[in-house]
């Protein structure tokens, strides 16, 4: 399936979990669109100052991937700074945020993977890699 950036749907969401300000939702597919294997798969834009609220994932897992610009993350009680390339992964009984810090736009991927794995399965549930070159 393609689909050019025009068809993307794009959605300007308020508060999302809490956080600040109106992110930006480019939906690359919908859910119907990928056979319900991904319950999101969108480029998320964040101007600066604004939010993604701190929220869990208690039947699904989360992969951010930054795209553009920097973030200040937090999962559970641990927080990092992450620039382009950068990615997390929010697995199931844990929780997230994402806050654009910087003077500038930053742009993330971001996709919502229905739960197949018990998160004890992972070690420590946590996964933060780089992919900088």
């Amino acid at each position: 399936m393609f689909k050019s950036y025009e068809m993307m749907q794009t959605d300007i969401k308020h508060n999302v979990q809490g956080g600040e300000g109106s992110p930006k939702f480019r939906h690359l597919f919908s859910a119907e669109e990928l056979g319900n294997r991904g319950e999101l798969l969108a480029v998320i834009t964040l101007e600066p100052g604004e939010s993604v609220g701190v929220h869990p994932h208690t039947s699904n897992g989360e992969a951010y991937f930054i795209l553009e610009g920097g973030a200040t993350m937090t999962e559970d009680d641990e927080t990092r700074i992450l620039g382009v390339g950068d990615a997390e992964f929010c697995a199931d009984g844990h929780t997230h945020s994402i806050k654009n810090h910087t003077d500038k736009p930053m742009r993330f991927l971001a996709v919502i993977f229905p739960n197949k794995y018990n998160a004890a399965a992972l070690p420590s549930g946590r996964v933060a890699i780089s992919f900088r070159t």
